[in-house]
């Protein structure tokens, strides 16, 4: 029971204002928020029903040149890819050019274990095959031209990693010999079954595999690094190098064409779709992260190339999506989140917030055990961990706070700030805990 209206105590209440927004204006108000924090810099777009909540651009496709983005912009989209291969595998297994089922033996017969391993494997990543993207790989030829025979002499000789089918281990090297397989069966180059099997049918004009040497005044430019005074541009890679486990570049309008032509069945039958969006192990289908939070499925999938980032999350139940393209190497794990829980109607969400770092000495100072003003049994306790202050509450789990200003402190996991205050002689001697028109003040015991 104390549990219960500990939580209900520290559920945060929703001020009347909040309702004069629209969803639209909660999403952008996150998004403007993660750009003014230097941790966003792209396109997001958000539909639900067929309505689209939010498409907007953020920042600068070209900072040293100072050219904002705007809907319109082009970004690499990395393991985004995968999706795009596994459905066309689907669709050639409907025409009847392969069964998944099948072992690479019947299309690879000198590859050593090909007879242990299934096409199945390969899509669900529980094939143990190496990953071809090590640390060789990243160093010297992600960025020149790749071909199949290089492929197989670096993973042809190495052993399996698992007993094939036992375990899950995301490899790249799967959704590379895919893509082989796809242009073995088709006669076709992979690039050009994509294009007739997918972007063709569901209007993707903006979509392809060639970045390096695309030529369209929308091109994003990629940065490994960029902030307010630091403007690190990434190496290219080269389509060959990423293939069919990452290779595409697009735009958030077409990338919303896919999502509409796998609702709508244009590509694959609802049944193939079943398929690739039941979870095999731990979580993944075809080509996709199955999740289902309080009762609610999607499937998401991101993907990173050097430069860029992205987004793809698809809610089947009610026609909608997040996409969020980024031309920056920064994660997507706080914001994406809060557009999560604002496309579900929770209120608790986290607006994104600037963030300086302190050594640990300085965090020190906050350190200890704090009690509720007026009401003692609930506490609050503060340690260093992992470089950051951790803050556990009375029988809940311990979160992370970020440092923002002199004394002041934020959560990521939702919208709580903290201010801390000091006594005469400069010590910490409590905080108030400020979220959502709530203060709720604690002592340092």
């Amino acid at each position: 029971m104390k549990k219960l209206l500990l939580f209900l105590f520290f559920l945060p209440a929703v001020p009347v204002s909040i309702f004069a927004q629209t969803d639209g204006q909660r999403l952008d108000e996150v998004m403007q928020a993660a750009t003014d924090a230097g941790i966003f810099n792209g396109v997001a777009l958000v539909v639900r029903n067929d309505s689209v909540l939010l498409f907007k651009a953020y920042g600068w496709r070209d900072v040293e040149r100072r050219i904002p983005h705007d809907t319109n912009s082009v970004f690499q989209i990395g393991s985004v890819t995968k999706q795009f291969t596994a459905t066309v595998i689907l669709w050639l297994q409907k025409q009847g050019k392969l069964n998944i089922h099948d072992k690479l033996s019947k299309y690879f017969p000198r590859y050593q274990y090909a007879n242990r391993i299934t096409i199945q494997n390969l899509l669900t990543h529980t094939s143990g095959i190496y990953n071809f993207t090590d640390a060789h790989y990243m160093k010297d030829l992600g960025d020149k031209p790749y071909s199949q025979q290089t492929f197989w002499s670096v993973v042809g000789d190495k052993p399996l990693d698992f007993t094939p089918d036992s375990k899950f281990q995301y490899s790249n090297s799967n959704y590379m010999i895919l893509g082989y397989l796809i242009e073995k069966v088709s006669g076709k180059s992979y690039e050009q079954m994509v294009r007739e099997v997918i972007f063709n049918k569901a209007g993707m004009v903006h979509s392809g595999f060639d970045y390096a040497n695309l030529s369209s005044p929308y091109k994003s430019v990629g940065y490994d690094t960029l902030n307010e005074r630091v403007h690190i541009r990434a190496r290219k890679g080269d389509s060959s190098a990423t293939y069919a486990a990452g290779g595409m570049y697009t735009t958030a309008r077409d990338l919303y064409r896919w999502n509409l032509a796998l609702q709508n069945n244009a590509i694959i039958s609802q049944a193939s779709l079943d398929e690739a969006y039941t979870p095999y192990r731990d979580n993944y289908g075809y080509g996709w992260y199955i999740e289902t939070v309080a009762g609610i499925k999607n499937v998401v999938h991101n993907g990173g190339i050097w430069g860029f980032q992205a987004h793809n999350k698809r809610f089947p139940h009610d026609r909608g999506c997040i996409i969020l393209l980024r031309n920056e190497m920064l994660g997507f794990q706080d914001y994406a989140l809060s557009l999560h829980r604002i496309y579900v109607h929770d209120s608790n969400y986290y607006i994104p917030r600037k963030e300086i770092t302190l050594g640990e000495d300085s965090l020190l100072a906050f350190t200890g055990h704090y009690d509720l003003k007026d009401k003692p049994e609930f506490r609050a306790e503060i340690v260093v961990a992992n470089g950051h202050l951790q803050l556990t509450w009375t029988n809940l789990a311990p979160q992370e706070i970020f440092a923002e200003k002199k004394d002041f402190f934020h959560f990521k996991v939702y919208n709580m700030q903290l201010a801390f205050t000091r006594n005469g002689d400069g010590r910490v001697d409590g905080f108030s805990a400020i979220g959502n028109g709530q203060v709720f003040v604690y002592r340092k015991q």
